[in-house]
């Protein structure tokens, strides 16, 4: 097995930890999170072996079953628990990325899998050759193959590159802002346009409204918050915008499918 966590590079990708495992029976768990990702980053995976055994990710949004010869990307905290029945090959990569296009992941990626390519293996022996080098040389590699990996995802994607440069202020904005009640007439301001009109041209961008992308990116750092401080729910509620308590533990019960205490729980598992 070949593994690290340790972190070095400065571009749009931030690979935590790499590597290529045998897995078996070890891999189920009712705690996913917890067991294989305590610290909720995206994953790639790829499965290598020609095993008939089957290998299935229950998420958030449906189940997840990983075949031979593809490539799956697995948003952090989409995962709840996992099931295997008997031993496959995977490579995965455990990584963040600080893109403005890739915080707009759930609209950008419309296939959560691709199929491999001559060059695959390739770019994830590159990557775990490479992702805990601290050379400038080392940190190119990376994030040219993490490029080539997460383009495939990209490639039908309904997203378009001129919409993504069009809101870069916005977004940035938003990525500042978010903990904070950010009235939508204030991002209609950003690009000197009415409120009714950037809503409209927002949501026909990126398939999903201003609040609702300014809600994800609190529920993402409360999930954050839950694992890796003591913070009460009222102090986690408070840092990200929330001012009711209450209405942060219903809407993270609706969109996570889980309270926010269990989903501590299970993270401290």
């Amino acid at each position: 097995m070949e593994s690290s966590n340790k972190n070095t590079q400065k571009s749009s990708y931030f690979v935590k930890q790499a590597g290529f495992l045998k897995v078996g029976k070890e891999w189920n768990a009712n705690d996913w999170n917890a067991r294989h990702n305590p610290t909720g980053y995206h994953v790639l995976y790829y499965r290598t072996d020609t095993n008939p055994t089957k290998a299935v990710l229950h998420m958030i949004d449906g189940d997840m079953t990983l075949e031979p010869g593809k490539v799956y990307f697995v948003p952090a905290f989409s995962v709840l628990k996992s099931e295997i029945d008997g031993e496959i090959e995977k490579y995965y990569i455990h990584f963040e990325s600080d893109s403005i296009e890739f915080g707009l992941y759930r609209q950008l990626f419309e296939r959560c899998h691709v199929p491999e390519t001559p060059l695959t293996k390739e770019l994830f022996d590159i990557i775990l050759k490479n992702f805990d080098k601290n050379t400038v040389a080392a940190e190119r590699r990376v994030s040219g193959a993490m490029d080539i990996l997460m383009a495939d995802f990209l490639e039908n994607s309904a997203v378009l590159p001129r919409d993504t440069e069009r809101f870069r202020p916005v977004i940035e904005y938003i990525e500042q802002n978010y903990r904070m009640k950010i009235p939508v007439s204030d991002l209609a301001k950003i690009m000197n346009v009415s409120t009714v009109y950037f809503s409209s041209i927002f949501k026909s961008a990126f398939h999903v409204s201003p609040k609702q992308y300014i809600l994800g990116k609190r529920l993402f750092e409360s999930q954050l918050l839950l694992i890796g401080t003591n913070m009460s729910i009222r102090e986690i509620a408070e840092k990200i915008g929330f001012e009711n308590e209450n209405y942060f533990s219903e809407l993270f019960s609706a969109k996570v499918g889980i309270s926010a205490l269990q989903f501590r729980k299970n993270a401290r598992i």
